[in-house]
């Protein structure tokens, strides 16, 4: 079960940011005039990259999409935070005006629309692999008889993250406390890479198997070499066996 609720802890991380504090983060900065657009943008990218997992997850498999969707986002975590603490968000200058409030601008509007850029590519990487992915997974790695409690669990597990972000986040990024700007992406860019390293070492493949077989899987092979396994019996037949031993 712990394995189900780390799942959509480390699935969660980053992208709740984006959503619930993209325009007053953004605001903050002083680089984006329309912070409601942009926010809008981010939305729509979000939206319509879901449906691609509706095909990739049966194609490629549950734990090649979180991996390959893990490396993409902490890609861009990274990349987000590292130009945006040289050339982007980070760098303004004041500008007065007579008799209007100063306004902050930015040294670098191509740098701000870099960054921009590849939030919209991480979104696309979150909604397209680890958004329905994580959920898929959680609803098939649990043993038949704890599988609601386990996914109940990890239901109750994101929302409880998805809690304690809403609450550091204002004191993380806010001007008057930790005010760290584009540098909270080093922070999500970190536990993007804590999601990939989990997915390789822990995260088996279920593609194609019934939930029985998942089980037998998980006794037989280790979530490294799981994308390799076949499954011998069907559980129709292992049934039939265990009437006949009976007779």
């Amino acid at each position: 079960m712990a394995a189900g609720r780390k799942l959509i802890q480390l699935a969660r991380t980053g992208v709740n940011f984006i959503f619930y504090y993209s325009t007053p983060f953004l605001q903050s900065t002083g680089a984006i005039t329309n912070t409601f657009l942009i926010s809008m943008i981010f939305t729509i990218v979000n939206v319509f990259s879901t449906p691609i997992s509706f095909y990739t997850v049966e194609k490629w498999g549950r734990r090649t999409i979180l991996l390959y969707g893990a490396l993409g986002m902490l890609i861009c975590q990274f990349l987000v935070a590292i130009i945006g603490v040289t050339v982007g968000f980070n760098k303004t200058h004041t500008v007065s005006s007579p008799g209007v409030e100063d306004i902050q601008i930015a040294d670098n509007i191509s740098a701000v629309n870099a960054q921009i850029a590849f939030i919209a590519i991480f979104i696309f990487f979150f909604a397209s692999t680890w958004g329905p992915g994580a959920w898929i997974v959680i609803g098939e790695i649990f043993p038949l008889p704890i599988r609601s409690r386990g996914v109940g669990l990890s239901t109750a597990s994101n929302w409880l993250w998805n809690t304690i972000i809403a609450v550091i986040t204002p004191y993380m990024v806010g001007t008057n406390r930790g005010n760290l700007k584009s540098s909270v992406f080093f922070v999500w860019g970190g536990l993007c890479t804590c999601a990939l390293v989990y997915t390789y070492f822990l995260v088996p493949e279920t593609k194609g198997l019934s939930l029985e077989q998942v089980d037998k899987m998980m006794e037989e092979t280790t979530p490294r070499t799981s994308a390799g396994w076949k499954p011998t019996t069907t559980f129709a037949s292992q049934r039939a066996a265990e009437k006949t031993a009976t007779v």
